[in-house]
């Protein structure tokens, strides 16, 4: 089993492949990529037990089909500073032992057998298929990430519900004092096999989305307990979170109605710069609205520091003064790409509505975010 493969693309794949795998493994064997040589393709597979990457990379010339498990840390290392050129691999299959050839040097490493190597890498029984294009799959993680759980009492919020009905695809999540929602169309390179209904753990889906890149359409095969995304040279198997997510749709206000549209980035920057004077323990940004403008302030009481600045905003209701989290304030407004903003509240103790102001009508974005109790 001895082949050729160019040094770059095996160094970054092998290093995109490595966020699948756990820094303390359980089993041993985990610790290490499998490299399987199946004509002149090298299929690489790399797994931290619940989550497995299979990706495949051309290489140069091979002698024969093989495979063979090789320590990740090791072979990451050596490969980090060798600049583009042809690496040759030779196996020995009988004590499994590995040469490594480049232009001036060589190193060598202990391999180990790939029967000790089992892990799942799709799925087992029957299953339904739905395909979505990756720039759609991609903007959903990116726009809903930022409001998934991280409490371990609650694994399944923990993760990010993906849903077609009535032929659109919707993405969730929630923490249960923030809520992203957004919906996209089903386009005509989209198909779904009837109603979809995904919880998918934070960690597979950051890497749905690294690898989610250019114009490939992704399949999505996917039952009650696994799902296996599969792309162009690249498929991700993993386990799902088993259990019913909150009807999050029953939480979104219908009657908010004092609305204001501003300017994102000026909103956005004043937070930035308004929120280094807020206190540190509660991070509580303050906003009033009173006409044509919205005073936004942050104070802190221990260090006698305070601060505020005033925009100009499009104002229709009653005066009122809100406060929120600015951290979760920031996550929202830098998950939106339009010039302006629209919040929509009804009293400083409900929760109040974010969406973009823009033309696109296939695309719904909304986040809706819990006030903090202020003083008005």
């Amino acid at each position: 089993m001895n082949f050729i493969v160019s040094s770059s693309v095996l160094s970054g794949k092998l290093a995109e492949m490595s966020k699948v795998m756990n820094p303390k493994v359980v089993d041993p064997v985990l610790g290490y990529f499998l490299f399987r040589i199946k004509g002149e393709k090298l299929q690489i597979t790399a797994s931290d037990g619940d989550c497995t990457q299979c990706s495949t990379v051309d290489v140069v010339s091979t002698s024969e089909d093989g495979e063979l498990c090789m320590p990740s840390t090791l072979l990451l290392n050596a490969m980090k500073n060798i600049p583009e050129q042809p690496l040759t691999f030779i196996v020995n299959p009988d004590n499994y032992s590995v040469v490594v050839k480049y232009n001036n040097g060589k190193f060598d490493f202990q391999g180990r057998s790939s029967e000790d190597y089992i892990v799942n890498t799709e799925i087992k029984g029957d299953f339904n298929e739905s395909i979505i294009g990756s720039n759609i799959l991609s903007m959903a993680i990116s726009q809903t990430s930022f409001a998934v759980a991280t409490d371990d009492l609650r694994p399944i919020m923990c993760g990010i519900y993906f849903t077609v009905t009535d032929g659109k695809f919707q993405v969730a999540a929630s923490d249960g004092h923030k809520l992203a929602r957004n919906t996209y169309p089903m386009d005509a390179n989209t198909e779904s096999a009837g109603d979809m209904s995904l919880i998918i753990p934070m960690k597979p889906a950051k890497l749905i989305k690294g690898l989610s890149t250019g114009e490939q359409q992704v399949r999505m095969l996917y039952n009650e307990r696994e799902a296996t995304f599969i792309f162009e040279n690249d498929a991700l198997h993993f386990r799902l979170l088993e259990g019913r997510f909150p009807n999050y749709n029953a939480v979104i206000p219908k009657n908010n109605d004092k609305v204001a549209v501003i300017d994102r980035s000026a909103l956005l920057a004043a937070i930035k710069r308004v929120g280094v004077f807020s206190s540190l323990a509660s991070g509580c940004i303050v906003m009033r609205f009173s006409g044509l403008q919205v005073t936004v302030s942050g104070e802190d009481i221990d260090f006698s520091t305070s601060a505020e600045e005033i925009i100009l905003c499009t104002y229709n209701g009653t005066d009122i003064t809100i406060g929120f989290k600015r951290e979760y304030l920031r996550q929202i407004l830098e998950t939106f790409t339009s010039e302006e903003v629209r919040i929509s509240m009804s009293d400083k103790s409900r929760a109040a509505l974010f969406t973009p102001v823009t033309d696109e009508k296939e695309i719904d974005n909304l986040s809706l975010l819990m006030p903090m109790m202020v003083d008005d």
